[in-house]
């Protein structure tokens, strides 16, 4: 039998004490008021309208359920996206509710101590969203003060849903660097040459250093830069002309910025290679590359960086495919944050 309900100043309201308190203490939906009433946001009220649990009264006459809809969307900015997320999250058994507290916060699950598994916030976005990652970054910060897991829910245009668990990871290897001597290379346009073949067999197989050229190694810019700039490389032109940063800033002008995570990766014991053919500016290993496969797809970006949802999705959507982790390396001057987006399934 349907709930009565009357539809007051956008909220809708179940006067029957027995009827809220089963809606309430059994499905966990709405919010108590006196004299045993409850009240339902019209997120729920739809919902519930939908499966068939209620009628919905405005001055006794009945709201029928595209009508409920079209006053929701009015009232409720973006409501068909965060409409789709609570049916989805709700139909898989999550207890949620809105949730208003943290801005970009669509819905927290209900903490009952009952329930199993981890406390979550979920933050609902369209495909046609803009992905923001200074605002990600200070989302999660506050989600992380309460203690909470962070879920991303993406909507495209058909109505399906790709969900991420979206956090900051602090990513340690068990590699430690080597002392190498110092020896020449050559520059040849986006690539430089090791020849000699000592230094280069003990660059390649104490840390991985490039990949062999003849009876040496040819690494890529931003190994021999980070070589260089430990002392460990003299990095010259074809025609025996020094190379200055000026220079080789001119063939890759985003080299700075890679460097610098390069070498925070490397500080914290990764293996790091290019990423080129995943999509990305590197790949990292947490132990050495003959043991396992890279863990890491870590793409640099700056702190103002910004996309479109479809571009994130290829990436994460990638790195899945090929068991590996993505993660964005937001970069200032004075701090390297690494954000990891995993899919998730809920």
């Amino acid at each position: 039998m349907k709930v009565k309900t009357e539809l007051i100043k956008n909220k809708i309201i179940i006067n029957n004490s027995k009827d809220a308190s089963r809606l309430y203490n059994r499905s966990h939906f709405g919010k108590p008021l006196s004299r045993n009433k409850l009240e339902l946001d019209l997120i729920e009220g739809v919902f519930l309208q939908e499966k068939d649990k209620i009628k919905v009264h405005q001055n006794e006459k009945e709201i029928i359920f595209q009508n409920l809809v079209k006053k929701a969307s009015k009232i409720i900015k973006g409501f068909e996206i965060k409409y789709q997320v609570y049916k989805d999250l709700r139909s898989r058994g999550h207890a949620i509710k809105q949730y208003d507290e943290i801005k970009h916060i669509t819905f927290s699950k209900i903490n009952l101590k009952k329930e199993n598994g981890e406390d979550f916030f979920v933050s609902t976005f369209s495909e046609r969203d803009i992905f923001d990652i200074k605002k990600i970054v200070n989302l999660i910060n506050k989600v992380n003060i309460k203690h909470k897991k962070l879920w991303f829910a993406i909507v495209d245009e058909e109505g399906d849903i790709t969900y991420y668990d979206v956090s900051k990871v602090n990513l340690k290897g068990q590699n430690k660097e080597h002392i190498f001597k110092k020896t020449e290379a050559t520059l040849m346009k986006n690539r430089v040459i090791i020849f000699d073949e000592k230094s280069s067999n003990k660059l390649f197989e104490k840390e991985f250093y490039g990949k062999p050229f003849g009876k040496g190694i040819q690494l890529s810019i931003v190994e021999a830069c980070y070589l260089a700039n430990k002392g460990i490389l003299n990095i010259k032109t074809i025609n025996d002309k020094k190379i200055t940063k000026t220079y080789i800033k001119k063939l890759q002008p985003d080299i700075n910025a890679r460097i610098f995570v390069f070498k925070d990766l490397k500080k914290h014991g990764l293996i790091v290679k290019t990423g080129f053919k995943f999509g990305t500016h590197f790949r990292a290993y947490s132990k050495s590359p003959d043991e396992s496969h890279a863990e890491y797809l870590i793409h640099v970006v700056p702190r103002d960086f910004s996309s479109i949802w479809a571009e994130v999705s290829r990436g994460v959507r990638l790195a899945h495919s090929v068991n590996k982790e993505f993660i964005f390396a937001k970069f200032t001057k004075k701090k390297i944050d690494y954000i990891r987006l995993g899919r998730l399934r809920p």
